[in-house]
């Protein structure tokens, strides 16, 4: 295959997935994209290319970007995975308290993503964000209380707390049941 051929191997599982994933059959989808039942079966099963005015069809009933629907996968759907690791750790080295950065995201606003978790009982302190960032909590498990200014809220496992992360505040972990967790930062 040359360089200028379109490969549209991922097309039909793409277009099965979809119409699986909204409960449709291959008759629905021919309805409502005018584009015949034999067609699109034959396009799920990679036995013939398409043309660019059945692809614009089938987008259109499909409600989605044509783009979204040739686009090959690996770059659709940008998938990244994001593991806790030595070399992402931004806490102070000797601290109780381990964080690591797994994403740090800059489009439309700024999103930040960490993993924490307390080694032994202690606290931990943060400086004031961004002016109106939002910091979100996610408690996995074990006991954390969040003091911000003269305000100390306890956090439940299993629950996501968010607050206003331009002020400073602290995390504490004051028992044998140390927090572990999430939080995500919103600029």
């Amino acid at each position: 295959m040359s360089n200028n051929d379109l490969n549209f191997e991922y097309l039909g599982s793409f277009i099965r997935s979809f119409r699986s994933a909204k409960g449709e059959s291959l008759q629905s989808l021919a309805e409502r994209s005018g584009v015949s039942k034999s067609m699109i079966a034959q396009i799920e099963s990679s036995k013939t290319s398409p043309t660019l005015a059945v692809l614009a069809k089938l987008a259109h009933a499909m409600d989605i970007a044509l783009g979204d629907l040739v686009q090959p996968p690996e770059q659709a759907f940008n998938v990244r995975i994001h593991s806790a690791n030595e070399s992402n750790i931004v806490s102070k080295k000797d601290s109780v308290f381990v964080c690591h950065l797994l994403a740090n995201e800059q489009r439309h606003f700024a999103t930040e993503v960490y993993r924490f978790y307390f080694k032994e009982p202690g606290k931990t302190m943060f400086s004031a964000n961004y002016v109106g960032s939002v910091k979100h909590v996610w408690l996995e498990e074990g006991s954390l209380t969040v003091h911000i200014a003269d305000k100390s809220i306890l956090i439940a496992p299993q629950t996501l707390t968010t607050f206003n992360a331009s002020v400073p505040h602290r995390f504490e972990s004051p028992t044998h049941k140390l927090a572990k967790g999430l939080f995500f930062i919103a600029y």
